[in-house]
Parts: structure tokens; C-alpha cells; sequence
């Protein structure tokens, strides 16, 4: 809590203040210890003379709830009253209580048909003041039908660096050749930077499901948790296979690429380094001969500035011989 010089610590703490409300304490704070000075307290804060003005009425040393924004002030003593007749309005309350998914312009017609004319926004006003019209029940069913049936559990940060295999990332990216769709299933350990990519027609959880078998049988070590998107490819048999073979799977929050970043840097560099300067035909079988290239060519051939200049293989090969004192072929 703020240190205020010209009220107890205990008296501001039993006050149980709201945060505007100690922002009010500290302007007159501010301004009984700088000379009383107006012009200076609203320059120091950014406020009209007109607000200090206001508040500096209504303040109360000895009470300091005074300094809180009562709203049912501001309620006008006298409202107009609706010139509907009664017995219209308890006939629009009755259509809505009825069927809570009726609209406006829907009971308006119904009305319409029993002879009765009555304005929409008269309708809306019904429906506004009684609490049981505003089917808030429609909107909490939607949103339980929102709830994922798989948990979305976030990876540690502490995981990309902890070992080989202890953080794999998943993604999927669209790929054209000729005009012709296709996508792009990659993977990468945020340990080493081994990389493993493959091409499928269609982005489905058996596509994801295929090409975590590829991933596990290419990569020389054992993959210990996924980290994936909220995508629907990475459900259903993705998961499940997962599952089966005891792997955590992590998720990103929605729309944070970021939180994948190290597949997402893989993506350019197969697209800026690789398939730019091939010449494919959209034919399945012909680019992932290319992804082949791909794979051996990032995971043999490529110095990698974040590995000390080695490429993966090599800081796999370092890595499982200083750590483990074995070797694995890929």
C-alpha cells in the first residue's frame, strides 16, 4: 500500500477503500502537503480543476468512505414512466417468460396477430427489466458446451532446455504447389533443434497421428512431452495416441504463436532455405521425397548459431555421450 502522509496506515487499511477511491486519497494527500496549491495538485494528476473541485466537497477527513463513487447517486428522483398499457406489457412478459428465445421482432409479430401494436424498443425495455426474460441460461449452456473435453495444460518454460526430447513442438502449416493445397506437418526438440517434417493432403487427427509414429521413429532419442496449438488435428487420434503411450500433451493458449516459436522458425527456414528453390509437382509422394532432403539436409548439414555452430545431429551425438555415455545411430 501507498505510504499517505496525512492518514494512518491503520485507519486507510480499516477503511477497506476501493482502488479509485485511494487514488482520490492520494490527491488531497498530495495536495495538504504541497501548500494546498490547485493548480498544481491538477497538473501533478492529469485532472480538471472541476473534479478536484467535486471531490474536494464531498471528502470527509473523518470518513473516509466519502472519497467512494456511490452510483445510486446519480439515479434521477423522477422517471418516466412507460405509457404502454398494463395489460400489453404483461401479455409481452408472458410470450418471453414463455419462450426465452423469442426476439423482439418475433413478439412483436405475434402481437401484431392478436391485433396489438406495440413498439420494439417497448418490448425490449420489458424484457431488460425483469431479470428471468434475459435467457442468461441460453448463454451459460453455451459456454459449457465451449468447455474442452481435454485439458489444456501449458507447458514449463524449464522443459525446452531440460534434455533431449524433453519438449518436442508440433505444427501445421499450409503448403502450395502449382495451386494445390497441402500440409505440412512438422516437429522440433527445443533441446537439440532436430527437426522432422512431412507432407499430407488432409489436416486431420489421423494425418497428426501418422506423423507422430514418423517423428518418433526418426528421432535417435525418446520424446518424453508434445507441445502443440489448439488445432483440431492435434485432437482425437493425436491425443489418444499420446495417450497410449504416455506422453504429456501440452497446448498453447489460443492466437500465441510465440509459444511455439521454435517450430514456427522452422517453418521459414524449410520454406525460405529449401522448397523455394525446388522444382515440385503436386504430387504427394514426389514433395516428400523432398522432405526427406529436408530433414537430412537441416539435421546433417545445417550450423545451427544457437548450438555453438554445431548442427543437430553433431550436438545430439556430444550431448548423449557427455550426459549419457552412449551413442544412437540415426
Amino acid at each position: 500500500m501507498r505510504a499517505y502522509k496525512i492518514f494512518p496506515l491503520k485507519e486507510i487499511k480499516s477503511a477497506a477503500l476501493s482502488k479509485p477511491a485511494l487514488q482520490r486519497l492520494y490527491w488531497f494527500d498530495w495536495y495538504q502537503t504541497h501548500g494546498k496549491n490547485i493548480s498544481l495538485t491538477c497538473r501533478h494528476f492529469g485532472i480538471s480543476r472541476d473534479t478536484l473541485y467535486t471531490w474536494k466537497r464531498r471528502f470527509k477527513p473523518y470518513n473516509l468512505r466519502t472519497l467512494e463513487d456511490d452510483t445510486a447517486n446519480r439515479r434521477p428522483h423522477k422517471l418516466r414512466e412507460m405509457t404502454t398499457d398494463p395489460k400489453i406489457l404483461t401479455r409481452i412478459y408472458g410470450i418471453r417468460l414463455a419462450d426465452l428465445e423469442k426476439s423482439k421482432y418475433e413478439i412483436q409479430e405475434e402481437l401484431k396477430r392478436e391485433g396489438i401494436t406495440v413498439g420494439r424498443s417497448a418490448i425490449q425495455k420489458v424484457i431488460n427489466r425483469h431479470s428471468e426474460l434475459l435467457n442468461t441460461q441460453h448463454w451459460k449452456k453455451v459456454r459449457k458446451h465451449r468447455n474442452y473435453k481435454i485439458a489444456r495444460i501449458k507447458a514449463a518454460v524449464e522443459l525446452r532446455e531440460k534434455d533431449l526430447g524433453s519438449l518436442v513442438q508440433i505444427d501445421t502449416k499450409y503448403f502450395y504447389v502449382l495451386g494445390r493445397k497441402f500440409y505440412l506437418f512438422t516437429a522440433i526438440d527445443c533441446k537439440s533443434r532436430f527437426g522432422f517434417l512431412w507432407c499430407y493432403r488432409t489436416i486431420s487427427s489421423t494425418s497428426g497421428r501418422d506423423f507422430l509414429f514418423r517423428v518418433r521413429n526418426y528421432f535417435p532419442f525418446p520424446i518424453a512431452a508434445v507441445n502443440t496449438d489448439n488445432g483440431s488435428e492435434y485432437l482425437m487420434e493425436f491425443h489418444k495416441q499420446l495417450i497410449a503411450w504416455g506422453i504429456p500433451h501440452f497446448f498453447t493458449n489460443p492466437h500465441c504463436p510465440k509459444q511455439n516459436g521454435r517450430v514456427e522458425r522452422l517453418h521459414q527456414t524449410a520454406e525460405y532455405e529449401y522448397f523455394n528453390y525446388q522444382d515440385m509437382f503436386d504430387n504427394l509422394d514426389s514433395i516428400n521425397k523432398y522432405c526427406e532432403g529436408f530433414n537430412t539436409k537441416y539435421n546433417t548439414k545445417r550450423f545451427h548459431q544457437s548450438l555453438g555452430y554445431k548442427t543437430p545431429y553433431e550436438y545430439v551425438t556430444s550431448y548423449q555421450h557427455q550426459q549419457k555415455g552412449e551413442l544412437y545411430g540415426i
